[in-house]
């Protein structure tokens, strides 16, 4: 059937490409220098970690298998992992980068946590984009002199998104050992099972930007699915590294900020869009997860004051 859509009329041939939308959030970036006696004790936290040494050594723990790194290699840590710095294991200053960072594009952070690689060091072209971005992050607010804070943000913005193409390169040149892993550690009733939780967690965000009615709670996509929530929790965070939930807290947060951007919807529209009933939970909810209440994000977004 001929298709009456603009543009169609007369076309030979054409292809759609998929709507690509990604959260890629960097927390807790610091630069550090230490003197021979520093330390930091076992630990883990709930994001990626990426850990680079700029000057001197540093000897670290991670899952209890011991790494030295030189100056310029990096260690990749992935969530919930164990780790540990026993500083310089010797009478040398060492100074360090480190960044904690998530991603919610579920395809991506997969990848990330099916990589095998912990200690990456060499002149690859693929480490030498990371470390490059690292650089730029580094220099653009770390140890930037600069009073402009509009042209630091774009700046850091720009190292960020190079960052993210960076980690995106290195995972496709680690896709032989990643499909090993992936068809040796899931069955694919598994795999299915993720990808349809997924489908209709993004449908209920969707849903309720339409009706104002959101779902999306496990127990009711399990029995839509015919899987108890256990198990349908239990295979999207074997394949996924985060709960369903959490997954879910991640989409909405995204959209409201989108629709945040809009200063012609006011934050009750804004919440029912989102399938609150309750704007005052919609409020609290979105500052436990930003620090900032929604006028208060609006206001910064807009390049005003958050006060």
């Amino acid at each position: 059937m001929r298709s009456n859509e603009p543009g169609t009329h007369n076309s030979i041939d054409g292809r759609m490409s998929p709507d690509i939308q990604a959260a890629f959030h960097i927390f807790a970036a610091h630069w550090r220098k230490v003197n021979a006696e520093w330390q930091y004790p076992v630990h883990t936290h709930p994001m990626f970690e990426i850990n680079v040494v700029l000057q001197g050594k540093q000897q670290m723990s991670v899952n209890g298998q011991s790494y030295v790194q030189n100056s310029g290699d990096i260690l990749f840590i992935r969530p919930e992992v164990p780790h540990s710095s026993l500083g310089s294991g010797s009478s040398m200053e060492m100074t360090y980068f480190c960044l904690h960072f998530d991603i919610d594009d579920l395809t991506l952070r997969r990848a990330l946590l099916m990589v095998d690689s912990i200690s990456l060091s060499g002149n690859t072209p693929e480490l030498l984009a990371i470390r490059s971005a690292l650089d730029g992050i580094i220099s653009s607010t770390i140890l930037s002199e600069s009073d402009d804070s509009h042209r630091t943000r774009l700046v850091t913005l720009h190292a960020s998104l190079q960052l993210l193409a960076a980690l995106s390169g290195w995972v496709l040149t680690e896709i032989p050992q990643i499909l090993e892993a992936i068809n040796t550690e899931a069955t694919e009733n598994t795999v299915s099972l993720a990808n349809a939780i997924e489908r209709l967690l993004q449908d209920s965000v969707s849903t309720a930007a339409l009706t104002g009615e959101r779902g999306g709670s496990i127990e009711s996509i399990a029995a839509r699915l015919g899987y108890s929530p256990t198990h349908c929790n239990r295979a999207f965070r074997q394949i996924y590294g985060m709960s369903p939930r959490q997954y879910l807290s991640g989409l909405i947060i995204r959209h409201a900020k989108l629709l945040l951007m809009d200063n012609s919807l006011s934050v009750d529209t804004i919440a029912h869009r989102l399938g609150y009933r309750d704007v005052s939970h919609f409020s609290k909810q979105f500052k436990r997860w930003t620090g900032l209440p929604p006028m208060g994000y609006r206001r910064l977004s807009h390049g005003g004051s958050a006060l």
